[in-house]
């Protein structure tokens, strides 16, 4: 290499410099030497070990149903469940039907506030469903197949129309 290109100490500076980013790159390599319940998953260098744990076949998911007259379903939706986010209302959902096993609880406590909403009044029936599904299928082929186990099952209460009666009243001329 031509000596003249090199300015005084620039190539001391490249040497570290270029040290510190192979250091930097090389550097999550040592959750490696850690046992695997000390191995920390940190910004900005993350080991990601949501990338390289193994993946289970199946996925458990507790979601609600609706029931139409004609017993046909529709998923609903998170905001109809409850209040926040898709995340948040899965995991109150998942947390009261099967970590508290209250599922009947909440069916019963929904099944009013569906019928308060009027995106919801063709349904009859509201079912907590939990569902197992294989993830291959669901991922690489797009069909969400699987067997589902009701965990709890309500009636929606539906006020009968009442007939509307009209008063009329006489008239006197004035």
């Amino acid at each position: 290499m031509n000596e003249d290109l090199w300015a005084p100490h620039e190539r001391g500076r490249a040497t570290i410099f270029a040290v510190l980013v192979m250091g930097a790159m090389l550097w999550p390599l040592r959750q490696h030497l850690r046992p695997t319940e000390r191995r920390v998953d940190g910004f900005p260098l993350s080991y990601y070990p949501m990338f390289s744990k193994r993946r289970r076949q199946h996925a458990h998911v507790v979601y609600a149903v609706g029931i139409l007259a004609d017993d046909s379903r529709r998923r609903l939706r998170h905001s109809v469940l409850g209040s926040g986010g898709l995340n948040q209302v899965r995991h109150q959902l998942y947390r009261v039907a099967i970590t508290e096993d209250h599922p009947q609880q909440y069916a019963d406590a929904l099944a009013p506030r569906l019928a308060a909403n009027t995106s919801c009044d063709d349904l009859v029936r509201v079912e907590i469903v939990r569902g197992e599904f294989d993830l291959d299928t669901c991922l690489l082929d797009h069909q969400v197949e699987g067997t589902e186990t009701v965990l709890a099952t309500a009636d929606i209460p539906r006020d009968p129309v009442a007939p509307v009666v009209v008063e009329s009243a006489e008239r006197t001329p004035a």
